[in-house]
């Protein structure tokens, strides 16, 4: 590291403190002697508490120490009363501390590299004659380097400084942890299918350690602003009115909030010039179930992989840098656009149609269950996209050309 003035450099720049920077970083450290620097202005891993993900990947990144909840009974639950349960043969869902996760993933990476934390936030970004890039902060600090990973979250901060194509749909949440609560079954998660009246991104509930739950809805829209009043009265609302789930609050004390935005549904490309895009700052979170850990430590890797062998070669360019982008496609393209098709068709189907459909979700066996939370199994054929997509549009002329007719003559009548 060379110091210019209020100017420092760097082999790598991790825009970000959470699980895809970390996982990136370690992967960085464990094979390359570049010297990273980390920005993360807030506390390592302050953006998430209690995310829920899957044990093998928990497994895979010897993050078990910091498991707060396993799961091995998982129910999808309509409003209107509808459910599937699956149960699996052993503990196949936990909910992880998000923090201390980062922590450890932060020391592993210390203790294995050149690792600088700093606690600056990023302000600006502008690329430099030699290719390079220099990063802005808070505090007048200009920082070098010639790759730049971008893992800022929901806050995109390469997308939104260099004007890049960005993720096309937002998931804005807000949960309480609660004490006091006893569910019937501490081993059974609970997903709650959208709704018009507590959110169209669904909810959650799942039982935590030491009599501990966490609670919460989540509402979309093709903004990153966070529409607090809406999220709020949906939270709030099925705190109320969501039965069983509102009668187990009820003597239950809220012990802290948990709010924020998921960027989802990726762009197309993640890599540039000395420049990749990782976990939400590339809103690569699951369309389909919103889960974001298993993106954010996988795909930090895929990345911390490619930027590794890029410090090696000192090539910066894309046709190194790349090899992340082609593994992400092969391994996830198709899943996701699936997803992404199919997302305007359905999330706002409405809870009488999902009410509908989680009959047919009890027919999946467990481990089909578990394929669908994590790939959105079943894959369609593109015929089969294209033939829901056109019948979801026919069906929504069809229902405005039926409300206007009923305007018109109902008007003509009354006159």
């Amino acid at each position: 590291m060379q110091h210019i003035m209020n100017t420092a450099a760097y082999d790598v720049v991790i825009v970000g403190g959470g699980l895809a920077g970390l996982s990136a970083a370690v992967t960085i450290a464990r094979s390359s002697d570049a010297a990273i620097a980390i920005l993360e202005r807030r506390a390592i891993g302050s953006n998430n508490s209690t995310p829920m993900t899957f044990a093998d990947v928990v497994e895979r990144f010897e993050l078990e120490g910091h498991v707060i909840g396993r799961y091995r009974r998982f129910t999808f639950h309509s409003s209107l009363g509808n459910r599937s349960s699956h149960t699996f043969d052993t503990f196949r869902l936990v909910a992880l501390d998000y923090r201390a996760a980062c922590d450890t993933l932060l020391r592993r990476g210390q203790a294995s590299g050149n690792i600088t934390l700093i606690r600056h936030r990023a302000t600006g970004l502008r690329q430099m004659p030699d290719a390079g890039w220099q990063i802005d902060t808070d505090t007048g600090q200009a920082i070098l380097t010639p790759l730049l990973i971008d893992a800022s979250g929901r806050g995109l901060f390469a997308t939104r400084a260099l004007g890049l194509p960005g993720p096309r749909l937002f998931s804005h949440c807000l949960g309480q942890v609660f004490v006091g609560c006893i569910p019937p079954d501490s081993e059974e998660a609970f997903f709650l299918a959208p709704s018009d009246r507590f959110g169209d991104g669904g909810g959650w509930l799942y039982p935590l350690a030491d009599g501990r739950v966490s609670f919460g809805h989540a509402t979309l829209s093709a903004s990153a602003i966070y529409p607090a009043r809406a999220v709020k009265e949906h939270h709030y609302r099925a705190r109320r009115e969501f039965t069983p789930y509102a009668d187990w609050l009820s003597a239950a004390r809220p012990d802290h909030a948990e709010a924020g935005t998921i960027p989802i549904c990726p762009p197309r490309r993640f890599v540039y010039h000395g420049l990749l895009l990782i976990g939400d700052a590339a809103g690569q979170a699951t369309i389909w179930s919103c889960m974001g850990s298993e993106p954010a430590l996988v795909n930090g890797q895929l990345a911390g992989q490619a930027a590794s062998l890029a410090h090696r070669r000192r090539d910066y360019s894309p046709a190194v840098l790349g090899s992340y982008q082609r593994q992400w496609d092969k391994d996830y393209r198709r899943v996701y656009r699936q997803g992404a098709l199919l997302a305007p068709v359905v999330w706002r189907q409405g809870e009488i149609n999902w009410n509908w459909g989680i009959p047919l979700v009890q027919k999946l066996t467990s481990e089909q269950m578990l394929a669908r939370l994590r790939i959105n199994w079943p894959l369609l054929s593109m015929w089969q996209i294209v033939f829901i997509r056109a019948y979801d549009w026919a069906g929504r002329v069809r229902r405005g050309l039926r409300a206007r007719l009923q305007a018109y003559f109902g008007q003509r009548c009354f006159k």
